[in-house]
């Protein structure tokens, strides 16, 4: 096995097994609809305890002091959809925010698992990268 067939083994296994943001983290959580930009979205500067969230012409999406809520809609973007089911409530966003990152911390340790059995000279940064960039994935 090379770097590019364990690269293609866990972009097909983390796309068969991945939980959906933010859907499948919502049950028993009253939501509300969220209007997306369908487009990619990017983490913009913090100003005065402010986080934004631009487009790539950096024009703002979203301005808020909750850094959860920065990162959820950040994490619910990689699919580029329109709109999107919300929680309501700050604490249910925080919630969903650490099941979703445990997921993906997860998914992190197990490559570097089964990249150190199988490859120990890989250079896990790169092929993490790799993996993470195919599947549109970021952790912030």
């Amino acid at each position: 096995m090379n770097d590019k067939d364990f690269v293609n083994k866990w972009i097909e296994k983390i796309e068969s097994n991945f939980r959906k943001f933010p859907d499948d983290y919502l049950a028993d959580i009253e939501t509300e609809i969220f209007e997306m930009p369908g487009k990619t979205i990017s983490l913009g500067s913090e100003l005065f305890g402010q986080f934004e969230v631009v487009d790539l012409n950096g024009n703002p999406i979203l301005q808020t002091d909750d850094y959860n809520h920065i990162k959820f809609i950040l994490y619910a973007n990689r699919l580029k959809p329109k709109s999107i089911l919300k929680p309501k409530d700050t604490l249910a966003i925080k919630k969903v925010v650490k099941e979703y990152e445990l997921q993906l911390d997860s998914i992190i340790k197990e490559i570097k698992i089964e990249l150190n059995k199988v490859l120990p000279t890989s250079d896990f940064l790169r092929v993490s990268n790799q993996i993470f960039n195919a599947l549109n994935l970021q952790r912030y």
